[in-house]
């Protein structure tokens, strides 16, 4: 991880998520079904700037002209196994990615879960999240951030389901031979299982959100996490590295919009 913190275009301390959540007014099919969100990782401009101000001496026009750095970006799915509609035919209405891990673990004909991924969870009852797309911009791949990053945005679009699934593979746009797909597919599997994704079937992991074990695994990935930005200070600010500067850092966090 070491020689990656160098690159990092800022401190990564500053990163926050954002949750979008987009609908029109008027009714659409499956509304009540599948529930699309977007989160952005981004670090704002004004936290960015502040940051700036206090660790260097860049004057009021160059400060006034720093923008978000956009980190990565994350897609979910949530489908509702209780709403009007087929819950697989709202997945099939999404995207073929969405539709395939539906083939996988639902019953498709009964619109329930399959036999075989029902068994393994451990109380088989509420809506599913898909966990459909997590990609980071280059300048921040290399350092682990991807599970920080996913760890940090399932808790909240998870509520009352009974799983997060997903099918690893690259999601970044990039063509890839049949070969490569797969030793993507492999190598994402065991970045997810470090939240406590586990292979499933036909290429779909599964994360139950009754387990103690994948809260165990977001700690872990948290001090890692924290790990990396002391880093990152010790190398970029030495000068300010330490506990008076942990805490400055922890203050300015704070003041962030949305934060409490």
């Amino acid at each position: 991880m070491a020689p990656n913190i160098a690159q990092l275009p800022a401190d990564p301390w500053l990163i926050s998520l954002a949750y979008h959540h987009e609908h029109p007014l008027q009714a659409y099919e499956f509304v009540d079904t599948l529930e699309v969100w977007t989160v952005t990782a981004r670090i704002d401009a004004d936290v960015l700037a502040e940051d700036m101000a206090a660790y260097s001496d860049m004057d009021q026009d160059s400060l006034d002209a720093v923008q978000d750095i956009s980190v990565g970006r994350m897609s979910f799915v949530r489908v509702r196994m209780f709403g009007p509609d087929h819950p697989f035919e709202a997945m099939d209405s999404y995207t073929g990615d969405v539709a395939r891990i539906g083939e996988v673990v639902l019953d498709v004909a009964a619109g329930e879960w399959e036999p075989a991924f029902e068994a393994v969870l451990a109380h088989p009852v509420g809506d599913l999240l898909v966990m459909d797309r997590v990609i980071l911009e280059p300048a921040w791949r290399g350092c682990g951030l991807g599970p920080v990053l996913a760890g940090a945005a399932i808790p909240p679009l998870s509520q009352d389901c009974v799983a997060v699934v997903c099918e690893p593979g690259s999601a970044d746009g990039r063509e890839l031979t049949e070969d490569q797909h797969w030793e993507a597919a492999v190598k994402l599997g065991r970045v997810w299982e470090q939240l406590g994704f586990e292979p499933f079937q036909d290429g779909v992991h599964i994360l139950d959100c009754h387990l103690q074990r994948p809260q165990d695994l977001l700690a872990e990935r948290q001090e890692e996490f924290s790990a990396l930005c002391h880093a990152w200070h010790a190398q970029h600010r030495p000068w300010a590295h330490g506990e008076g500067a942990s805490g400055a850092r922890e203050q300015r966090r704070d003041k962030r919009p949305g934060n409490r």
